[in-house]
C-alpha cells in the first residue's frame, strides 16, 4: 500500500487535472498505482458531495424561498424545529445556490419581433449644472423598443407613479402605438414588494389598472438579474 501516493493525491484540490505520469515519476511508482488511488479519491469526493445533512430538508427550504421569500436564517430556525442538526452556513449556501440557479433559468433573451416588447427603466438621480451654475438633481426616464432599439428619453424631477404614467403616455404618443409587452424592474411604483416573493411578483393595484387600460402586459424582473434587461442597462449604466 502506497500511503505516500494516497496522501499526495488527497492534498490536491483538482484531482481530475493531475498529470499521472509526472506524479508517478516523482513518487517512483507505476502510473497504474497513481491511477488506482486517483479513482479512489474521486469516488470518495463524489460520495461526499452528494450526501448532505440538509438533503431531507431541501424541499422545505426551496418552498420557503420560492413561495414566501424567507431569509436563510428564518429557514434555518424553522427546519431546526423539524429535526435539522446541521449548521446555518449549510442552509445559507444552499439558499444562495438555489437563487442563483433560478436566476439563470429565468434569464430571458429579449430579441423580439416588431411591436412586441419594450423595456422601461430609470437612471439614478444625476446632478446637472445649469448655464447659471445652479446644480439640479434630475432623473432620466428611458423606454426602448425591443426590435428597433428606438429610444424615448425624458428628464424628470422625481420618479413618482404619476410621473411614470405621464412619461409612458408621452412615449406611446412618440411611438404612435403601444407595445404588447413592457418590461420593468421591481420598482415600487410597479411592484407591491410587501406582497411579492422570490418567484411570485405582485403588481401594484394602481399600476395594474393602468396597464390594463393602456392595453399592454407588464413583465417584471428582479434587480439582481442584469442579463434580463440587457439593452436598457447597457444604455444607462
Amino acid at each position: 500500500m502506497r500511503k505516500d501516493v494516497e496522501n499526495e493525491i488527497k492534498m490536491k484540490k483538482e484531482v481530475e487535472l493531475l498529470n499521472k505520469s509526472e506524479l508517478a515519476r516523482r513518487l517512483g511508482c507505476d502510473r497504474r498505482t497513481v491511477n488506482k488511488y486517483l479513482e479512489k479519491q474521486i469516488t470518495e469526493r463524489t460520495d461526499r458531495e452528494y450526501t448532505s445533512i440538509l438533503d431531507e430538508y431541501k424541499s422545505t427550504v426551496i418552498e420557503k424561498v420560492d413561495n414566501y421569500g424567507a431569509a436563510a436564517m428564518a429557514i434555518f430556525k424553522f427546519i431546526q424545529t423539524k429535526g435539522y442538526t446541521g449548521g446555518y452556513l449549510t442552509v445559507n449556501n444552499f439558499v444562495k445556490l438555489h437563487k442563483n440557479d433560478e436566476t439563470q433559468k429565468a434569464t430571458i433573451r429579449f430579441e423580439t419581433s416588431p411591436g412586441l416588447q419594450a423595456q422601461v427603466d430609470w437612471k439614478e438621480k444625476i446632478t446637472m449644472i445649469s448655464q447659471s451654475g445652479e446644480a439640479l438633481e434630475v432623473n432620466i426616464f428611458l423606454i426602448v423598443l425591443g426590435y428597433s432599439r428606438l429610444k424615448f428619453i425624458k428628464l424628470t424631477s422625481n420618479r413618482s407613479q404619476k410621473t411614470l404614467f405621464e412619461c409612458m403616455f408621452e412615449a406611446f404618443s412618440y411611438y404612435q402605438g403601444i407595445p404588447k409587452e413592457i418590461l420593468f424592474d421591481n420598482m415600487k411604483t410597479v411592484v407591491d414588494r410587501t406582497a411579492s416573493t422570490f418567484k411570485n411578483v405582485s403588481l401594484n393595484k394602481t399600476f395594474k389598472a393602468f396597464s390594463q387600460d393602456s392595453g399592454f402586459e407588464p413583465i417584471t424582473c428582479r434587480p439582481y438579474r442584469p442579463k434580463t434587461k440587457g439593452y436598457v442597462k447597457t444604455f444607462i449604466m
